[in-house]
């Protein structure tokens, strides 16, 4: 099951998807909805519930919610190294736009992009 929660840490234009089994949370996606575009922070599923396509669920879920609020782009931040996120992302149509330079400190990351409308 998925939770949206509105409005977290002071910030107006952040929002927070859950995912629970049993009413246990297994798994989070933070993004921040701002006017006609969202950026993903955080997505996160706990390692033993990994491999269930649990974040794929997570990001249907967000595109659902970026078509009903008429967004028109998602971008991302992932780390260089990080081939599993990077793959899924691509899957839900996300393209590598731009290298970040040091982006973690210790690695660069790479800004990903989708169009939605």
């Amino acid at each position: 099951m998925i939770k949206e929660i509105d409005k977290i840490e002071e910030n107006p234009f952040s929002r927070y998807l859950e995912y629970y089994i049993d009413d246990k949370k297994i798994g989070h996606l933070r993004y921040a909805l701002i006017y006609d575009r969202m950026e993903i922070e955080d997505l996160f599923v706990e390692e033993e519930y990994r491999n269930q396509k649990i974040g794929s669920k997570l990001m249907s879920y967000l595109v659902s919610v970026a078509i009903d609020y008429h967004v028109v782009n998602i971008t991302l931040e992932v780390r260089i190294s990080n081939e599993i996120a990077r793959k899924l992302y691509k899957n839900f149509g996300f393209r590598e736009v731009a290298l970040r330079k040091f982006y973690y400190g210790d690695e660069d990351g790479i800004l990903m992009e989708k169009q939605v409308m």
